[in-house]
């Protein structure tokens, strides 16, 4: 098994006249999360984990993440944004992908915790918000990016 045991939360925004694909890169370079093999992961945080300051990754790293993106060819207003929050018996990740301002994309991940409050049997601290927003001119493409990077595991048998 691989436990998480520390994470990084960070974001970005990338714009480009070639393609998604470029915006896309673009925004990882700005999170700073560009020169690593990302691998998306579900939203559970493990007990105990913990969260520590934005720091650059080995290149080549293959890296989990919990992410949220939205690309997008201009013009257009685009946001995206995760919140967290530690807890018992573990922690959560909600994602929200399809915002069209940082205080829309706000009030969706707070309605995304009022539903999981509802469903769950959760014991959790309170949520911590990232959200960033684009506006994307005529003729570009753009991207933004939101994650959650695991930067420390532990393998178990």
């Amino acid at each position: 098994m691989i436990i998480p045991r520390k994470y990084f939360v960070t974001k970005g925004k990338g714009l480009s006249k070639v393609s998604p694909l470029m915006a896309f890169n673009n925004a990882l370079r700005e999170a700073g999360i560009h020169n690593v093999n990302l691998v998306p992961v579900s939203s559970i945080l493990p007990p105990g984990v913990e969260e520590e300051p934005i720091h650059p990754l080995p290149p080549g790293a293959v890296v989990f993440v919990v992410m949220s993106e939205k690309r997008v060819k201009g013009p257009a207003k685009i946001s995206t944004g995760i919140s967290w929050a530690r807890g018992r018996p573990h922690g959560y990740v909600v994602e929200f992908h399809d915002g069209d301002s940082e205080s829309h994309t706000h009030s969706q991940l707070e309605a995304m915790w009022d539903e999981i409050r509802r469903e769950k049997n959760l014991q959790i601290e309170p949520p911590r918000y990232l959200t960033e927003e684009l506006e994307v001119p005529e003729g570009y493409y753009g991207s933004v990016v939101v994650a959650l990077v695991f930067s420390s595991i532990e393998l178990t048998p």
